[in-house]
């Protein structure tokens, strides 16, 4: 086989490997948004940085492997191993995968709530302690104004009297 035909299959072959690269990493923010509630922005901002981040990887590629030329052949190349990655292992790695996060994340929040309930304990306890101190201060200052009060009352007339 000619070494120029060689090259254009090792091309064709690097463009396939490189949608599937694509497809996985796309695959992994749509294994995150399930597993992670998202709203509209991140959405947005995520598809944003991910494109960014493909395009970036293509340039490279085309760069390295033809000197920046698109070939038509390696676009397609890519789109069939985008193609076959979707078919055959995209729906499974992406409903097991979050199936898994979701597992281990439900236990890891679960043991979190186990070891933190001698920390709630201990901080509804110093919750009451501190509502009973705010009352007993809360008595105190009223109290306090009180005799205040009746003080200065009584400092009145003694002064009025004179």
């Amino acid at each position: 086989m000619s070494p120029d035909i060689i090259l254009e299959m090792d091309f064709l072959f690097h463009s396939f490997l490189l949608g599937i690269l694509i497809t996985v990493l796309y695959d992994i923010l749509r294994i995150l948004r399930r597993t992670i509630p998202h709203n509209v922005l991140a959405v947005s901002v995520e598809d944003f940085l991910y494109w960014v981040a493909c395009s970036f990887f293509i340039f490279l590629e085309l760069i390295r492997e033809n000197n920046g030329t698109l070939r038509w052949f390696a676009v397609a190349g890519a789109m069939a191993g985008m193609l076959l990655y979707k078919i055959t292992l995209g729906f499974l790695f992406v409903k097991y995968v979050s199936l898994l996060l979701r597992k281990v994340l439900h236990f890891l929040g679960a043991s979190v709530r186990v070891l933190m309930r001698p920390v709630r304990a201990a901080a509804g306890r110093m919750d009451r302690v501190r509502r009973h101190s705010h009352n007993r201060i809360k008595t105190g200052i009223s109290l306090g104004k009180k005799k205040l009060t009746a003080g200065k009352k009584l400092l009145r007339m003694i002064l009025y009297k004179q």
